[in-house]
């Protein structure tokens, strides 16, 4: 997020069609499964981010910064 950026400027999933969350890596169109939550150098804010189960894992291999993971539980996916 740059200089004066919002929380509500800034959404790192995609919106399906027919409404649901969608994973954030672009033309992937399919629908989230989980949050993978980031904690940016130390500043105990955390940064969210909708991946389906084929994307986001390459995030835990950063040492520089906190993850978590929090699942989506289907029929919660809007």
């Amino acid at each position: 997020m740059g200089k004066g950026s919002t929380k509500k400027e800034v959404q790192h999933f995609q919106r399906l069609d027919d409404g649901r969350v969608g994973c954030w890596i672009w033309n992937c169109g399919a629908p989230a499964t989980r949050w993978i939550d980031m904690e940016r150098y130390g500043i105990r804010r955390w940064l969210s981010t909708a991946y389906c189960d084929s994307h986001g894992g390459g995030d835990f291999n950063d040492l520089h910064h906190t993850y978590r993971e929090r699942r989506i539980k289907e029929g919660n996916n809007a």
